[in-house]
């Protein structure tokens, strides 16, 4: 049987290997903030988003100190060679774009509104440099995707007026 609770509280904290974090420290609120936009990947339900899910278990790992796993540059340049690709395919932008569209392209821009929380908390804890530059550039990812979905929906993309 799988065991979910000790029954006996944790006191507001937390056991990380032989540590005690207190559940509102930083770290804990980069973890928190990395397993609810992961969670939210999963919601959206697109193949495309699977590696992302793989690697943010890997940040989650990476900041909680659990191995050596890291996510390394290679991550990080494998999001932009496929942004790259979807800018060859959408229309260049000039204006914001008001989130929404279709119903994944909406939750694409909630994701992306989920990852740059996540780089927030993720400086705040003092994450390394490489995993903050995949958690900034996997936000342009989302809202390529975003675009993407819209794209070839022909769903025309609003902006906003101002009034």
């Amino acid at each position: 049987m799988t065991i979910y609770y000790t029954g006996r509280g944790d006191n507001g904290k937390s056991q990380m290997g032989a540590r005690k974090i207190a559940k509102d420290a930083p770290l804990m609120e980069a973890l928190g903030a990395l397993d609810e936009l992961n969670s939210w990947l999963g919601f959206c339900n697109y193949k495309k988003l699977r590696p992302v899910q793989e690697t943010l278990f890997i940040a989650q790992a990476e900041l909680g100190m659990y191995s050596k796993l890291r996510v390394k540059k290679e991550k990080t340049r494998e999001l932009e060679e496929e942004i790259a690709k979807i800018d060859k395919l959408v229309p260049s932008i000039k204006k914001f774009i008001i989130p929404g569209g279709s119903e994944l392209s909406t939750k694409l821009d909630y994701a992306r509104a989920l990852a740059r929380r996540a780089e927030r908390c993720a400086v705040k804890a003092r994450a390394p440099a490489d995993l903050l530059q995949y958690l900034n550039r996997l936000s342009s990812y989302l809202f390529a995707l975003a675009r993407l979905v819209n794209f070839r929906l022909k769903l025309k993309e609003e902006n906003p007026t101002y009034k």
